[in-house]
């Protein structure tokens, strides 16, 4: 489906404009969407679409410039926490605005070394137990074991930070798709 040609209209507004404005400037909107959408609720119509639909799947995915404008201390924060994160101010939106938001480097890295340190354990674990099997001591592998359980403990409560901050925001579709990519059936 193509997308529809713009239909434009001239308007008197007879001393109607500051008020108009005043009222698209407390809304943070253009006077022309304070005007479309007061059509539609006078048509009893849903609001207008934000963009022309398109038939072409790869358009979707093709970037486009948007700029937006946000007062210096909000602008600050965005790039704060979009350096944190790793990502450009756009993937960082991208990831806020798909509901998704990306965990910060740090936390990742406090994961990551957390995973390691879990791994290292682990290894030393598997060869405790190996070596009370071969001469029959058990002293030993309960000071291990211990030290083991809090690694775990430990580990789990921080992957599980990471994840609560993930997954909230992770959509139907997104979860369908991962699904798809693995061969799994979605009728589960």
């Amino acid at each position: 489906m193509a997308s529809k040609p713009r239909q434009r209209l001239t308007l008197d507004l007879r001393g109607l404009g500051p008020g108009l404005a005043a009222h698209a400037k407390a809304r943070h909107l253009t006077v022309s969407e304070v005007v479309r959408l007061a059509v539609a609720a006078v048509l009893e119509a849903p609001p207008p679409a934000d963009q022309p639909v398109t038939s072409d799947p790869a358009a979707a995915h093709q970037l486009e410039k948007l700029t937006i404008r946000l007062q210096r201390c909000v602008a600050g924060r965005l790039k704060t926490r979009s350096r944190a994160c790793g990502l450009s101010h756009g993937a960082y939106l991208t990831t806020l605005i798909d509901g998704t938001p990306a965990p910060a480097l740090a936390l990742v890295a406090a994961l990551n070394a957390s995973t390691d340190r879990l791994a290292v354990v682990c290894t030393d674990v598997r060869e405790v137990m190996s070596r009370e099997s071969r001469d029959g001591s058990g002293g030993a592998s309960t000071t291990l074991c211990q030290g083991f359980i809090d690694a775990a403990y430990a580990h789990l409560g921080l992957a599980s930070r990471v994840v609560a901050e993930v997954r909230p925001g992770r959509t139907a579709q997104a979860l369908r798709q991962g699904r798809q990519a693995r061969g799994e059936r979605g009728d589960r």
